[in-house]
């Protein structure tokens, strides 16, 4: 059981660097890792199911200049991995992991941007060797940032598993039966809201040929 955690840990990790530390192939939206988690738990609907909701959801969470988004890959992967453990089938316990999973993503935002200025110590040090003319540490510089993004993903996957784990485990029992009724609906209207959420983050597009057309 150990070793499941620590490699799907690793795959939450990898998936997460893809945000802003290495590639944007795109792997690290809901819609990709939390399948992917559901596949290696034995459970790709479920995957598929929650990543299409936490897509639609935080679709508007995107890198922009300096602005650090909420890990929405960890949300997926992590609710994902939770209700395929323990609760697998339960539609109600899916939607109970992603309003927990919620918190741990935020929370790993601020570790990460705390862990940025460790980043900012590397680039200091790489101009003070472009400087000298070592340019080794440049590649050498890129690479310690790199692994330092997927050590800090990857040890904050396994406390998230384990511990999140812990405490999802012992509220779903406690939940009155409403509160479950309810959940089971929200199952299949939050992507509806999802839908919703699409449609207003991109209200304000311009379609050109759908504006020239008003325009005449």
């Amino acid at each position: 059981m150990t070793e499941n955690i620590i490699f799907l840990a690793f795959i939450g990790a990898l998936c997460s660097s893809d945000i802003t530390a290495f590639g944007q192939f795109m792997i690290c939206r809901p819609i990709f890792c939390a399948p992917v988690m559901g596949f290696l738990m034995g459970d790709i609907g479920t995957g598929l199911w929650i990543g299409m909701i936490v897509e639609m959801l935080w679709i508007n969470a995107i890198p922009l200049g300096v602005s650090i988004p909420v890990d929405v890959s960890l949300i997926g992967v992590l609710s994902t991995f939770w209700v395929c453990k323990y609760f697998s089938g339960f539609q109600e316990a899916a939607i109970l992991g992603i309003i927990l999973a919620v918190p741990f993503a935020y929370l790993y935002r601020e570790i990460d941007i705390s862990g940025r200025k460790f980043n900012t110590k590397i680039m200091r040090w790489i101009e003070k060797g472009i400087e000298s003319g070592k340019y080794w540490q440049i590649n050498a510089g890129v690479i310690t940032g790199l692994l330092f993004f997927v050590l800090r993903a990857f040890l904050f996957c396994i406390f998230a598993m384990i511990v999140g784990g812990w405490i999802y485990f012992s509220i779903y029992p406690q939940l009155p039966e409403f509160v479950l009724l309810g959940f089971k609906k929200a199952w299949y209207l939050m992507p509806i809201a999802g839908f919703g959420m699409m449609i207003y983050n991109f209200k304000s597009v311009k379609i050109p040929l759908l504006r020239n057309s008003r325009d005449d």
